[in-house]
């Protein structure tokens, strides 16, 4: 196995990458091929409704409103503001956001081949390292992707390039800090990834100092001080705005009222120890068989890896990741997203090791592992929830959007995931149009909040969809304020979601349309839309009322 050096500064100065053969040459093209389809296949990908809640949040921002107050989720502020980031820039395009994913993307794989050269000597790793990371990322399609998660990820990378040099300033951390801050906003585990390089190089830092314990603790705390200085900063900036903007409680009761309550309904089925176990087994096996086997063939190599000091870094952000996936008890496949870059250059050194020497013993044996990378990729893809394969869902997505845009009826079936049907939606948010007025209030009771976008019509709650009103722990508050909002927007139109069904985050078996059908359910919207309304229209499970 080629080896890496042993510190970053022998990665930069003592040790050399071998000559490049016409096979590195060709492996390279093909990697930073697979890389850029992977980017232009994400700008093809759909809005799920985990990304039709986040720009309806980031719609109602760029109008003046705020979070939680105006337009309600129970995520971290972060995602919001890159979704109001993309809107913003794209002219309030919903596809904006699809935009940035693809650049971020690439500036991730430019970030992996920097840090592969810096710490071992190679940038050739880091571009296969961006290859696995980029497939793994395309093959959680349209509604695993431009998550948290997802873009905690890419600034993750982003903290161990400005931080992870060495010997790097103290304005290096606290740039690294900023950038990790920053994934904590999107989800706070992800700025666990700060504490673990600020205590990996503080104990380097302590280590190489000179044995008076005062230059000891000076040199340790460069690192400690300078993290926890720059991770502070996003934060303190979020709250400011929130209480600039007298938005503060609101994000104090949705954060810390509401989401530990949602939170709990994972704890109450499992112990620490089997979420633990499940997050790791998943990670591990569930996802990428290329990025498992390359982990496999970097163990399998160990003793030949020089480098190790980097890769227990990677494995320290990685396993932080992974007890913050165990905590949500959740274990949606996005929650796995922001270990795919880091955990990507772990697989890429193992699957280095083989090449290289599968180049050194000649063709036939660069055949051999060219076969296996090509089974290793093909046998088990992240892909999951949506219906077909991730190969023949690349194929589709290559024919419509290259040679026939006119076929909608793929294009909706490729951004269809359960009940949520994107034909059903698309035609409704028509019927919605030609119901309503451009400005005439909608509101829609049930988890469909890409209705609002779709019509262009504004959302008459801050409730743009039910899950507070399903609940127990919020349904007392958030039916009353519903209520209020209803009675002061009148909105023209009301549209009840059946099927809607989510144990993991309601705890129950309810859908939307069956709280409704109970009288005893929520009987002061049951009144209202009884009284009020008319039922002009029903597609699929999408049912239309309009005001009397």
């Amino acid at each position: 196995m080629t080896t890496a050096s042993r510190t970053e500064g022998e990665a930069r100065g003592h040790v050399h990458a071998p000559h490049p053969s016409r096979a590195d040459r060709a492996l390279m093209v093909v990697a930073a091929s697979v890389v850029l389809l992977c980017a232009a296949l994400v700008l093809t990908f759909g809005i799920g409704r985990d990304q039709g809640i986040y720009g309806v949040v980031a719609r109602e921002m760029l109008d003046g409103g705020m979070p939680y107050r105006d337009a309600w989720d129970f995520k971290p502020p972060g995602i919001f503001l890159l979704y109001g980031l993309a809107r913003g820039l794209t002219g309030g395009a919903s596809w904006g956001i699809r935009l940035l994913e693809a650049a971020g993307l690439i500036a991730t794989a430019i970030g992996l081949v920097v840090l592969s050269r810096r710490w071992w000597g190679e940038p050739r790793i880091g571009v296969v390292a961006a290859a696995l990371m980029a497939l793994v990322h395309a093959q959680l399609d349209f509604w695993h992707t431009a998550q948290p998660e997802t873009f905690g990820g890419m600034l993750i990378v982003g903290g161990l390039v400005a931080g992870a040099t060495g010997t790097p300033r103290a304005w290096r951390y606290i740039a690294a800090g900023l950038l990790f801050g920053t994934a904590g906003l999107l989800k706070p585990p992800l700025a666990g990834a700060g504490a673990v390089l600020a205590s990996w190089d503080a104990v380097g830092r302590w280590r190489r100092a000179d044995g008076v314990l005062v230059e000891r603790l000076k040199s340790a705390s460069v690192p400690l001080g300078g993290v926890l200085i720059g991770g502070v900063i996003p934060f303190v900036l979020t709250l400011a705005w929130f209480a600039g903007n007298d938005a503060l409680g609101d994000l104090y009761r949705t954060l810390f009222v509401f989401t530990p309550h949602y939170t709990r309904l994972g704890w109450a089925r499992q112990g620490l120890g089997s979420l633990l176990y499940r997050a790791l087994a998943e990670w591990l096996v569930g996802y990428s068989s290329a990025i498992t086997m390359g982990i496999l063939l970097a163990v399998a190599q160990w003793r030949s890896v020089v480098g190790r000091r980097a890769v227990g870094l990677l494995i320290g952000v990685v396993v932080i990741q992974l007890v913050g996936v165990a905590l949500q008890a959740k274990f949606f496949p996005y929650h796995y997203a922001g270990t795919w870059p880091v955990a990507s250059m772990v697989a890429a050194l193992g699957w280095w090791g083989l090449w290289r020497a599968a180049v050194a013993r000649g063709r036939r044996a660069v055949a051999s592992v060219v076969s296996l990378w090509l089974l290793a990729i093909a046998a088990h893809t992240a892909t999951t929830d949506v219906h077909g394969h991730f190969w023949l869902r690349s194929i589709r997505r290559a024919r419509v959007f290259l040679v026939d845009r006119d076929d909608q009826a793929t294009i909706d079936g490729l951004a269809t995931v359960a009940d949520v049907n994107a034909s059903a939606n698309r035609r409704m948010a028509n019927a919605i149009r030609e119901h309503t007025g451009s400005d005439d209030p909608l509101y829609v009771w049930g988890f469909e909040p890409v209705l609002y976008d779709l019509a262009e019509r504004p959302a008459a709650s801050r409730y743009i969809y039910n899950v507070p009103q399903r609940v127990p722990w919020s349904a007392e508050w958030a039916r009353r304020e519903l209520m209020e909002d209803l009675a002061a927007s009148a909105p023209v139109a009301i549209v009840v979601v059946s099927h809607d069904v989510m144990f993991q985050v309601t705890g129950d078996a309810h859908s939307s349309a069956s709280l409704l059908d109970d009288p005893d359910g929520f009987p002061e919207l049951r009144g209202l839309l009884l009284t009020g309304y008319r039922r002009v229209e029903q597609i699929e499970d999408l049912e239309l009322y309009v005001r009397r």
